[in-house]
């Protein structure tokens, strides 16, 4: 059986392994109808690029520049998911779903205190809100007193 399956499974040619965001590009633009196209990753973190950009033409991507960790638009939602009491890496459906119903309220607070938004769109987060480069938790006290309470509760209803 093992014979078999190794059979079936040799293919010819190179095996290529590629880094984290170039996967995510190629995975976007190579089944796409386009023969040229600007690309964007965004994600918490792979390797040590959060987001980046490039472009893709005919059989090539070709990433130019990137976001490095811990400055991440995925960290900084994973952080307000966890802040809001649900798991990180699987609660944050739950939050883009109660969006809609919030209010914009503490927009100025977070471009303020939390994200320097560049002129060229990226981003650098003040690590002084943030625990998870150093502790087993996404925020920290000043980001609960930053917004006046501390993390939900989980198991709260």
């Amino acid at each position: 059986m093992k014979d078999v399956i190794h059979e079936q499974l040799n293919y010819s040619g190179e095996i290529i392994f590629t880094e984290h965001h170039e996967s995510h590009a190629a995975s976007a633009f190579f089944p796409s109808p386009f023969k040229e196209a600007a690309i964007l990753t965004m994600d918490g973190v792979g390797e040590w690029a959060t987001s980046s950009f490039g472009v893709g033409h005919d059989n090539q991507v070709e990433l130019m520049s990137e976001i490095r960790f811990p400055h991440s638009v995925g960290l900084l939602y994973s952080a307000f998911t966890y802040y809001t009491g649900f798991r990180v890496n699987s609660g944050e459906y739950k939050l883009m779903g109660l969006a809609p119903y919030g209010e914009p309220k503490y927009v100025d607070i977070i471009k303020r205190e939390l994200v320097d938004i560049k002129a060229d769109g990226s981003i650098k987060l003040n690590m002084r809100y943030f625990n998870y480069c150093a502790g087993l938790t996404m925020t920290n006290d000043r980001f609960c007193k930053l917004f006046g309470a501390p993390p939900r509760n989980p198991k709260a209803r």
